[in-house]
């Protein structure tokens, strides 16, 4: 019954929260576009046509709408759904009622049943797919029990430089955040592109991997994500000093987790709408 209440809500302020439409908090507005953009790129032609008939848009244009929840009071709780929180063991155990992964699973099992559901009900739950899909691929999205560095920190980014003949120096050391490294950072130097664009440039990169990438469960992706953080926490500690060369090295890293969030969404739903 709460879960029912729950999605209700959301379902009530739709229409407002398109008209709200903001900055994401995940690989950022146009990283969620991009995702949203790739995904469509792969989707069959009943999957496209499905969506855009529950959507009365197209997924580039709702893959944020999601984060405007949270301004209104009552669906303030909301803010948890764009995170998941793994065991210490990096397993997604869970059941946690706010907890991203559950969300997820919740909203895609309304779409397995849609044509029990309400229009209203089954659009709300696919805009939260497809927002929730790209968050849970973010890494700074990845909680693990027992690791505190997984909830976000600040560290010393060095600017190292080379001169010829000189070796290195430093510049004046700064204060780096491990949610805009993965937010922010490498999305915010393709804002030049259009989603489509930016979408197809990840594609190149990982495109031979695809039909790897695409498969499995919510539960397996989000884990799939928690190795690369703890391969990335070996490098980004809170008070670590980093030279910024070895922060642009993780690049591939967060061009292969949105790679994997859109094969994985497309996947997704063209099995859903097949």
């Amino acid at each position: 019954m709460k879960e029912e209440i729950s999605m209700r809500k959301i379902v009530m302020i739709i229409s407002a929260s398109i008209l709200m439409i903001g900055e994401a908090l995940a690989f950022n507005a146009f990283g969620h576009q991009a995702i949203a953009a790739l995904a469509d790129k792969y989707l069959t032609d009943n999957a496209k046509k499905e969506v855009k008939t529950i959507l009365k848009s197209d997924m580039v244009k709702v893959s944020t709408w999601l984060n405007t929840l949270r301004k209104n009071p009552e669906l303030a709780y909301t803010k948890d759904w764009h995170i998941t929180t793994l065991n210490a063991n990096g397993k997604s155990t869970t059941m946690a009622e706010n907890d991203g992964v559950v969300a997820l699973e919740k909203a895609i099992a309304v779409l397995r049943d849609r044509t029990n559901q309400s229009d209203s009900l089954v659009q709300a739950s696919l805009r939260t797919v497809i927002h929730l899909v790209g968050d849970l691929h973010c890494i700074s999205h990845i909680r693990i029990e027992g690791n505190d560095a997984t909830k976000g920190f600040n560290y010393k980014s060095w600017n190292e430089l080379t001169a010829e003949g000189k070796g290195f120096y430093c510049s004046k050391t700064y204060d780096a955040s491990w949610y805009k490294l993965w937010e922010s950072r490498f999305a915010g130097r393709y804002n030049f592109f259009t989603p489509q664009y930016y979408g197809d440039d990840i594609d190149i990169f990982a495109n031979e991997k695809k039909s790897e990438y695409e498969k499995g469960t919510p539960r397996f992706w989000v884990e799939n994500v928690g190795e690369d953080v703890v391969r990335a926490l070996e490098t980004f500690q809170p008070g670590a000093v980093v030279p910024v060369q070895m922060s642009e090295r993780q690049e591939p890293v967060h061009n292969r987790c949105m790679a994997k969030a859109a094969y994985r969404l497309a996947a997704l739903l063209n099995e859903i709408f097949q």
